[in-house]
């Protein structure tokens, strides 16, 4: 039987951050068995400028956009599958993108891995706001990345063709064999591990530290993870050196290697993640795949991740003295960490491995063959 050409157009690792490491799991799945899959990397983004709008970045869409259409043009896939962006000036790049796709006969399938769609249409011109509602009606449909997300669709593009595929992490539990993890109240250690900067909630994280560490001086903080400047790194340290926290704290960069991150993770006790703005938080998979309790905000998708009081706590997104109130109920109770590390455990191996992600993700193209 003749497989269904897909063209898939995101970006690869490296750098390793959510949008990356989602496409590397899909391709490294048994989606890529099911169909005719050509992976298109799209590398715009970087940690240093990825709001930035450059030269090197102009070229790139140039040079981008007409590699783009030969692929079309050449395998003429029957799908596109495309990462789109709903902030401002990378949804005009992606508008250009989309629509040459469609009018070169390619139905497009978006990816949004964010939940900003209404948020722009709201916040744009008459103008901007018309080339939205063109393009939403030009879609086949969009992939979102939990229930939440769906509904900002609202309006815009019609809800049957909205379908939620939560994200998926590769099962670490194999690696680093010697490594086992250890339950013990000696010592608690609580692990921030994403883009330091601070839509990810990091002075939030920061400003409960010194509560925690009054009320139990055997919490210690390890920060991982790229930083949006050096600035702020300078910033974060001043903080920890005015608040007498050097002892109880330790920042190791950008951690690119699947083994030290697994390392990181199950040496945890604790894993925070306190973000303000975010969607569906890939860590939080990581976390719970290698049996670690999470401490996360109610915002976007998380609350669909996490189940309060089961795998982890949730908490008001902001709300440094509630996080530290989490952190100290799990810092005194190993065997509490250890339930909630086991259910988190068991909702990974449910909801968030490769298979079950290329299992939900075939089923929604196999779904749109059936309406077409």
């Amino acid at each position: 039987m003749k497989k269904n050409k897909i063209l898939i157009c995101g970006i690869l690792p490296p750098p390793n951050f959510g949008h990356s490491m989602l496409y590397k799991a899909l391709m490294e799945s048994h989606f890529v068995d099911e169909f005719d899959v050509v992976f298109f990397n799209m590398k715009f983004w970087s940690y240093e400028k990825h709001k930035k709008v450059t030269l090197a970045k102009l070229f790139k869409f140039i040079q981008y956009y007409f590699q783009f259409m030969a692929l079309v043009l050449i395998h003429r896939p029957r799908y596109a599958l495309y990462a789109i962006s709903f902030d401002k000036m990378p949804f005009l790049k992606d508008f250009v993108f989309c629509m040459t796709a469609r009018i070169l006969g390619c139905k497009v399938v978006l990816h949004d891995m964010g939940q900003y769609l209404a948020e722009l249409y709201e916040g744009s011109s008459v103008f901007v706001k018309k080339l939205i509602r063109w393009m939403m009606r030009s879609m086949t449909a969009s992939i979102v990345l939990g229930e939440v997300t769906r509904r900002v669709y609202v309006g815009l593009m019609d809800i049957k063709n909205v379908y939620a595929v939560p994200g998926a992490v590769a099962d670490s539990i194999g690696l680093l064999p010697k490594l086992k993890r250890q339950q013990t109240d000696d010592k608690i250690n609580v692990l921030f591990f994403s883009f330091l900067q601070k839509s990810k909630g990091i002075w939030v994280a920061l400003q409960a530290m010194p509560s925690v560490i009054a009320q139990n001086p055997k919490v210690h903080f390890t920060f991982a993870g790229p930083a949006e400047s050096e600035e702020f790194v300078a910033e974060m340290k001043e903080y920890i050196q005015k608040n007498n926290l050097q002892d109880h704290f330790e920042y190791v960069g950008y951690v690119a290697d699947d083994n030290q991150r697994t390392e990181y993770f199950r040496k945890a006790d604790v894993y925070i993640f306190p973000t303000l703005r975010d969607v569906f938080g890939l860590v939080l998979l990581h976390a719970m795949a290698e049996s670690c309790p999470v401490v996360a905000s109610m915002e976007g998708a998380i609350c669909e991740i996490v189940d309060d009081g089961q795998t982890g706590f949730l908490f008001p997104k902001g709300e440094d003295t509630v996080l530290a109130e989490k952190i100290l109920c799990l810092a005194k109770d190993s065997q509490a960490r250890a339930k909630m590390g086991a259910a988190g455990r068991l909702k990974y191996e449910q909801c968030y491995t490769l298979d079950v992600y290329a299992q939900r993700m075939v089923q929604v193209f196999k779904s749109l063959e059936s309406v077409s």
